[in-house]
């Protein structure tokens, strides 16, 4: 009996540091409203590095398998890593960080919810023509792909879920910046980090260049996903199925 009572002491200790105080029971209840906030804030400043979803890329890693992510409630634990880490946003408002809790808690309850990846969700609901009506239209996808261009055969290239998710989520590409300061020459190169107090980048001779941010730096950014994240805010269920729909039918 002492000897199983030793173990269930060590076992409940052990759970203790691994999880922290937090429970099933106080398990934190996501707000869409607020989830979405945060879904354009993570946009913003988290894509780039942490990848489509927040499931990692060869630069940062999945934040839906963070443990500090996995205990945090309403960005009690989230709030204090973007402090410590290097190259996050520090600025952010208590408010807006626990919009991104909120957000990282959804993004890990919709793959809680698909664990039988066998048999993935049909996303395959929507109304091709009315999908191919938004992307020439209202959504102005055509201002910059193309059906028999870029987008040719994108339907054979992916299957239905993964083509959802680039559609939503395109893979990174790199912001161009061009930096006029008070005094010296104007320089354009890709951009290496940038938030509320510095930017810095890399020109087309690999020089590095950074500036502290302030009135007289004058920044101009080209993000050729600029709209792909401003849409996100604007999509419905019914614009997001139908388009999916339309590209998947581009045999």
């Amino acid at each position: 009996m002492r000897r199983v009572s030793v173990q269930l002491a060590v076992a409940s200790l052990f759970s203790g540091l691994v999880f922290g105080q937090a429970g099933p029971s106080d398990r934190q209840k996501v707000d869409a409203t607020a989830a979405k906030r945060g879904s354009a804030l993570y946009t913003q400043y988290c894509i780039n590095c942490h990848g489509a979803a927040a499931r990692g890329t060869d630069d940062a890693p999945d934040l839906t398998r963070s443990p500090l992510v996995l205990r945090d409630r309403l960005g009690n634990e989230l709030g204090l890593a973007l402090q410590r880490l290097p190259g996050h946003n520090t600025a952010l408002a208590a408010a807006q960080v626990t919009d991104l809790s909120h957000f990282f808690k959804q993004q890990v309850e919709a793959i809680a919810r698909n664990r039988r990846t066998e048999t993935p969700p049909n996303v395959l609901i929507g109304d091709a023509q009315a999908g191919r009506a938004y992307f020439e239209g209202a959504g102005q996808c055509s201002q910059c792909h193309s059906a028999t261009g870029d987008l040719a055969g994108v339907g054979r290239r992916y299957q239905p879920i993964d083509l959802q998710q680039v559609f939503l989520f395109p893979a990174p590409k790199p912001r161009i910046a061009t930096v006029t300061p008070a005094s010296g020459p104007v320089v354009t190169g890709e951009v290496v980090k940038i938030d509320d107090f510095d930017i810095s980048l890399k020109d087309a001779a690999g020089q590095f260049h950074a500036w502290t941010r302030g009135p007289d730096v004058r920044v101009v950014i080209n993000d050729p996903l600029r709209r792909h994240h401003e849409m996100l805010e604007r999509y419905t269920d019914s614009d997001i199925h139908n388009v999916v729909r339309y590209l998947e039918s581009l045999k």
